[in-house]
């Protein structure tokens, strides 16, 4: 980027010196400055076309857990532990559950009938929409230029320093709760932007609530001594890992296996208590996710960072995991894997279409299939891996490092792969011959597809997810309540946009609509969902929500219990058995909706609910 303005300036000069060239020095200032600022938008393009490098995961699931995904919002599917979520991803934890994510630069914790939007998740920048229910945030890292974002329908918080945040929205989406246990926050209603310290609470009420209530004081209950517990494991996961902090998964590997060294490739982690014929990649299933095409979800409770990063090896007779040189940012991989079959390799009853794949060996390349991964994309990869990334090149090799490894090949019938089944239970037995035989491919003959999955079209049972998770430009800051009012703060300037966000002319010119409550139908013959071309939605008259503008009061919706159906015969992969972490919902359907009293008091009939406090109305006089 730097040879661009050299070069230019280097011609300017020689063109002046020849008599050619005839302009102002400010002229050439200029023509140089808007030479830099192509080169720059050029790599920032080719930067913006790459996938985020971090990409968080279902460390844990008490209950039911769905997910719709952005180019699918009204397809909402059950998933369970280590299932990946990523940027525009939704998801609903159903009633009585408890749902923790792990993305990397700390983890975020939901309570039953909670729904959020994830808008931004990557190595920098982390922002999530709250659109009802009670989320626990817990933010380890944030470093300069990070930025890290709570949005709610009538509120944005931005959190200013790493710390422990708890969030409630109520059903009807105009009030909200924010308590900073540890940290710092700042909330931005669009009249004012006021500071919550450590040890306080806020509360805003309304659709266009024009301060936020501030006192001293947070209350816990039974959500977050739970949230408190999940602390308390992560900081013993991260005791003896030799790998950051920040790898997703990684805290899980000291309880379920023992960390050694070899001098090729340094820290090497095996598990423990797996089967004689055990090989990585053999217990769970693919399915497809985003751009980045045929991911790997593992059944195994540590079964994250094993398989998004690094190489395995078998030594002496085991497998181990490689993680590579220590990285503070590693980058996250769908899966490491070569793959082998296809057309011309018949194997198994019939002879029918199979293929199969290879755990990636020490030093052996990762190579990405999705358009724009540029040479610093590649380097990110393969660097820590002892790869040679100056011999890039797009074909596989003559044969897998770890192909000869004992029952390093897992092979399966095609319908196995699209269908997204458990591999372990479909496994087809590889000769010997057939190993050598194995055509080597660049990338898998066919994708995964959603057809197996049953889908919930709109209707009355989960709320869709918010269109976009930035409010309105703010209001013109004219005037604030009155000095001295309870819980107020001076109005300041409206804060700078946050990269990677709507601009505030986006902002303006698009109302967000509410999420609305679908009702789950089953489709007996469910069909493949085409994930390249985003589904548009369009619910009926009846479930259609009124956009919330200002001023205005929404409805409270119906929320509904989801049900869905699995065909007769069949086993879903999505939700891994874990008995220990079930919670058992309470008999005779759905409890009620939590009940806000005069008071102010929230009041629920299942759980020991926190106190809020009582609204503060602000006379006329002093909000104009």
């Amino acid at each position: 980027m730097t040879l661009i303005p050299r070069f230019a300036g280097r011609m300017l000069h020689r063109g002046n010196q020849r008599g050619l060239v005839s302009m102002p020095k400010a002229a050439i200032a200029i023509v140089l400055a808007a030479i830099v600022a192509l080169s720059m938008t050029g790599a920032r393009a080719q930067t913006d076309d790459e996938p985020p490098g971090r990409v968080g995961r279902v460390a844990d699931a008490g209950g039911e857990l769905y997910l719709a995904p952005q180019d699918a919002p009204d397809q909402w599917l059950p998933i369970g532990i280590n299932y990946p979520v990523t940027t525009g991803d939704n998801l609903w934890a159903g009633r009585d559950s408890r749902v923790e994510i792990d993305f990397g630069g700390g983890q975020f914790r939901l309570s039953g009938e909670t729904s959020v939007h994830i808008s931004r998740l990557d190595e920098r920048q982390f922002a999530l929409f709250v659109a009802q229910g009670r989320v626990i945030l817990r933010v380890r890292y944030l470093d300069a230029g990070d930025t890290a974002r709570i949005d709610t329908p009538n509120a944005q918080i931005a959190l200013t320093r790493p710390g422990l945040y708890r969030i409630v929205v109520t059903d009807d989406r105009l009030h909200t709760e924010l308590s900073v246990r540890e940290g710092a926050a700042e909330v931005d209603t669009g009249a004012a932007v006021q500071q919550v310290l450590p040890g306080q609470h806020a509360t805003l009420d309304g659709s266009a609530p024009p301060f936020a209530f501030v006192r001293n004081g947070v209350t816990t209950d039974g959500f977050d001594t739970w949230s408190a517990g999940r602390d308390r494991r992560y900081e013993r996961g991260y005791a003896n890992a030799p790998v950051s902090r920040q790898m997703v998964g990684q805290a899980d590997l000291d309880e379920f296996g023992t960390w050694d060294s070899a001098p090729e490739y340094g820290a090497v982690w095996y598990p423990a208590n797996v089967a004689p014929d055990w090989a990585p990649y053999r217990n769970g299933y693919w399915t497809e996710i985003g751009v980045w095409g045929p991911t790997w979800v593992d059944a195994a409770p540590w079964g994250y960072a094993p398989f998004h990063y690094g190489r395995w090896a078998y030594i002496h007779g085991r497998w181990g995991w490689c993680p590579g040189r220590y990285v503070a940012r590693p980058v996250w991989a769908p899966a490491l894997v070569g793959w082998v079959g296809g057309p011309g390799w018949r194997i198994g009853v019939g002879g029918g279409l199979a293929f199969g794949w290879v755990p990636l060996g020490w030093g052996e390349p990762y190579h990405p299939r999705w358009r724009g991964c540029t040479d610093g994309c590649w380097a990110r990869y393969n660097t820590p891996y002892a790869v040679n990334i100056a011999r890039r090149s797009e074909s596989p090799p003559p044969r897998w490092v770890n192909g000869q490894a004992p029952g390093a090949i897992t092979a399966v019938p095609g319908s196995v792969f699209t269908g997204r089944k458990p591999v372990d239970g479909h496994r087809i037995a590889v000769p010997a011959g057939a190993v050598a035989s194995a055509p080597v491919l660049a990338a898998p003959p066919v994708r995964p597809a959603l057809q197996s999955i049953v889908g919930v079209a709109p209707g009355n049972g989960m709320p869709r997810p918010a269109s976009t998770t930035y409010m309105p430009a703010p209001k013109q800051r004219t005037a604030t309540p009155a000095e001295g009012s309870p819980g107020l703060s001076v109005a300041v300037p409206a804060p700078h946009p946050v990269p990677g966000t709507v601009s505030p002319a986006t902002r303006s010119a698009v109302a967000r609509p509410l999420p609305v409550t679908p009702t789950p139908t089953v489709s007996a013959n469910p069909q493949p969902l085409q994930r390249s071309v985003p589904v548009p939605v369009s619910p009926p008259p009846a479930a259609a929500a009124p956009v919330i503008q200002r001023g205005t009061v929404a409805p409270v919706p119906n929320v509904t219990q989801p049900r869905v159906a699995t065909p007769a015969g069949t086993q879903s992969p999505l939700v891994v058995p874990q008995a220990a972490r079930q919670i058992p919902a309470a008999p005779g359907g759905l409890a009620p909706a939590p009940a806000v009293t005069p008071a102010g008091r929230v009041q629920d009939v299942n759980k020991v609910e926190k106190a809020v406090a009582p609204v503060v109305k602000v006379p006329d006089t002093a909000a104009k």
